[in-house]
């Protein structure tokens, strides 16, 4: 494990991520070994484990090992669930949640490199029906605690996204604003970056403290309504 201080990613890595995406096989990718560690998978860890302390206050069951399969992705994909695709993926993400065999079903916060750009948030990786039949009950039941608690989102830098309903769903006495957020199958909310100098500086740091900061009270309400009994 690298012990490096997080100093940005760098061109380097961005010129990694394009080279793997044009050479995208075994062979090149044993070459290019050594690149990837250094260029990609140690500035990953350096900046989970400088993360790790703000994101242990924000909840101290959320797992910060800064190690491949605990908090930051695999690059090489499951050839099982992935016949036909390449054998690698060109982007690299980490994520902050409380482990268990339900991590799908639960909130959490991630940062996702490409190539040419980048974004960072929170929300869930596939929620469960039971838990988006849960979030759409409060909204019915409680919209201006749900309006309260989703402030943070408005005159923001975040926008919700998601996999929607191909019809759109109605609901008597729902606001058009709150409408909005029944239309969601699945939903997350994230930042979309251009490369910029903050991602290629220690400042990504602070850049990435502040909004999950500002998200954990929106964090820990989505905690609340999908451990609320149905």
């Amino acid at each position: 494990m690298s012990e490096k201080r997080f100093e940005g990613f760098s061109g380097e890595t961005l010129s990694f991520l394009i080279d793997l995406g044009i050479n995208n096989n075994r062979s090149w990718m044993e070459r290019n070994r050594d690149r990837y560690r250094i260029e990609l998978l140690e500035p990953f860890r350096a900046l989970v484990k400088q993360l790790g302390p703000s994101m242990e206050r924000i909840d101290p069951f959320i797992d910060v090992r800064p190690q491949v399969g605990k908090t930051i992705s695999r690059i090489s994909r499951d050839a099982r669930r992935n016949k036909g695709k390449p054998p690698y993926r060109t982007n690299m993400w980490f994520t902050f949640r409380v482990p268990g065999p339900d991590w799908k079903d639960s909130p959490g916060f991630f940062f996702e490199l490409f190539p040419d750009w980048y974004r960072y948030g929170m929300g869930f990786y596939l929620p469960s029906r039971a838990t988006m039949v849960k979030l759409s009950e409060e909204i019915e039941k409680n919209p201006v605690r749900f309006v309260e608690k989703t402030e943070v989102l408005r005159d923001s830098e975040f926008s919700v996204f998601g996999e929607k309903y191909k019809r759109r769903r109605n609901r008597k006495g729902v606001s058009d604003s709150l409408s909005e957020w029944l239309q969601y199958r699945d939903f997350y909310i994230a930042s979309n970056h251009e490369i910029d100098e903050i991602l290629l500086s220690s400042r990504l740091v602070g850049h990435l403290e502040a909004p999950f900061s500002a998200l954990s009270e929106l964090y820990e309400y989505f905690w609340e309504l999908k451990m609320r009994d149905a």
